[in-house]
């Protein structure tokens, strides 16, 4: 892809955020640009997320300097193989996309669950890099619990929205409706690959100028 340059006087960013079924299929969002946030944060994750993600953020302060971060091969395998490689018995759809359309019921894969996720889930929110943001719509499988933790930072997160189900392949409702917080968990916060859904870049690099170090 041919970026654009700009000029940037607080130093260059570049930020990747996913979300994954754990069933392999997942989104991918890049950004480059300038830095416009805060120069320090914390980033918070949980490796047991579901469904689950990873947030990535990366700033710099010399010329054309954030060009590591490039698509879903700078982030680690969201949907591995079970161990042990056992099944909960439970049969769920699985789709994630940018679009109601991408989780159509038959745009959608039957997967096996696994291990302790014995519930389905469906649900949308939005994934946010800074002052961008793009809407999600998921079905995966889940524990019965339906509890939605997943990596936040200063500078990015997914607000993700569902409910969950139990039946084989009972996640079939519109992805696109309102759901309404769980008042047992709370509303689910902050919500991640193998072959994605679809990539989505903001082709911005940062060009000659006077940039500052980040610290």
């Amino acid at each position: 892809m041919e970026f654009h340059h700009v000029s940037c006087p607080r130093g260059c960013s570049e930020a990747v955020l996913s979300l994954d079924t754990g069933y392999r299929a997942s989104v991918t969002m890049v950004q480059k640009g300038c830095w416009t946030g805060p120069v320090t944060g914390v980033m918070q994750s949980n490796d047991l997320a579901l469904p689950p993600d990873y947030s990535g953020v990366l700033g710099c302060g010399t010329d054309l300097c954030n060009n590591r971060l490039l698509s879903h091969d700078d982030i680690p395998n969201l949907s591995p193989a079970p161990n042990p490689p056992t099944l909960s018995g439970t049969e769920c759809y699985a789709c994630v996309g940018t679009h109601p359309e991408d989780c159509a019921l038959e745009k959608s894969r039957k997967v096996q669950c696994h291990q302790d996720q014995s519930a389905c889930f469906q649900g949308n929110g939005r994934m946010n890099i800074g002052n961008f943001s793009v809407p999600v719509y998921i079905r995966t499988c889940h524990r019965p619990s339906c509890t939605v933790r997943g990596t936040s930072s200063p500078w990015t997160n997914i607000d993700l929205q569902g409910a969950c189900c139990e039946g084989q392949l009972c996640n079939r409702d519109a992805v696109s409706q309102t759901f309404e917080p769980n008042p047992a968990t709370g509303s689910a916060p902050r919500r991640a690959p193998h072959a994605p859904a679809l990539v989505l870049a903001v082709l911005l690099a940062c060009a000659p100028g006077r940039p500052r170090a980040l610290v």
